[in-house]
C-alpha cells in the first residue's frame, strides 16, 4: 500500500509538471517560435491547413522541435476550436476527448506541483534569509574553545542537578528594625493581699 501511494504521489508529480512544461512549450513558441524557425532557412508555416503550424524538412533537426510544438499548440492554444468542431463534426471528437481529458486531469495537478514549488522556493528563501554564519565543526575547532566550551557546558550539568535551594533575604539591622513593631513590656501582676487569721472569725482557743 505505501508502494502504491509513493507511486500515484510520482505520477501526480510527472502529470503536474507535464502540464506546466505544456504551457511554458506554447509561451515560448508563440513568443520565440517565429524566430528560430523563420531564422533556420529548413521550417515554414502550414499553409494546407487553416490552423497555424510549422513544417520543417524531415532530415533537419528543427523537425522534432516543430512537432513538440504543433503538439502544444494542439493542446492549448487550438483547444477550444477542437472542442466547438467535435460538437458538429463526430471526426473530431478523436482529438477533442484526449484534449478535454488532458486539461481535467492536468489542470488540478499543475495547480497543485505550481503552489507546492512556490513553498520550497519562500520556504528556502526564508531559511537562507535569516540563517547566520553555519557553526564549526569539532574537528575543527580550537583546543581552547573546546576546553571552554566543557567547561561551560558540565557547568550547566552541575547547576540542573543541584536541589534548587532559594536562601533567605539578607534584610539590614536598620531596615529589619523598622519593619519590626516595638514590644511593650507588660507590668507585673497585682499581688493579692491574704487577710490574717484573725479576721477569718476564727477563734482563738483560750488557755485556763
Amino acid at each position: 500500500m505505501r508502494r502504491l501511494k509513493d507511486y500515484c504521489r510520482l505520477l501526480a508529480w510527472q502529470t503536474g509538471v507535464s502540464y506546466l512544461l505544456l504551457w511554458a512549450v506554447t509561451v515560448w513558441a508563440l513568443d520565440e517560435g517565429a524566430t528560430v524557425f523563420g531564422k533556420s532557412g529548413v521550417c515554414y508555416p502550414d499553409e494546407a491547413k487553416v490552423l497555424f503550424y510549422w513544417v520543417c524538412e524531415t532530415a533537419s533537426p528543427y523537425s522534432i522541435l516543430a512537432s513538440v510544438v504543433n503538439f502544444a499548440l494542439t493542446a492549448t492554444v487550438w483547444a477550444p476550436v477542437y472542442v466547438a468542431a467535435a460538437t458538429a463534426q463526430p471526426d473530431a471528437l478523436v482529438i477533442a476527448v484526449p484534449i478535454v481529458i488532458l486539461h481535467l486531469v492536468g489542470l488540478p495537478l499543475g495547480i497543485f506541483v505550481l503552489i507546492r514549488m512556490m513553498v520550497t522556493a519562500l520556504d528556502l528563501r526564508r531559511r537562507v534569509g535569516s540563517g547566520g554564519d553555519p557553526p564549526k565543526p569539532a574537528a575543527q575547532a580550537s583546543p581552547q574553545e573546546s576546553l571552554e566550551a566543557a567547561s561551560i557546558e558540565g557547568a550547566a550539568i552541575q547547576a540542573a542537578a543541584a536541589p534548587a535551594v532559594s536562601a533567605p533575604p539578607v534584610v539590614s539591622a536598620p531596615v529589619a528594625a523598622a519593619a519590626m513593631p516595638a514590644r511593650r513590656i507588660a507590668p507585673p501582676p497585682p499581688v493579692k493581699k491574704i487577710k490574717a487569721r484573725g479576721e477569718f472569725g476564727l477563734r482563738r482557743p483560750e488557755r485556763a
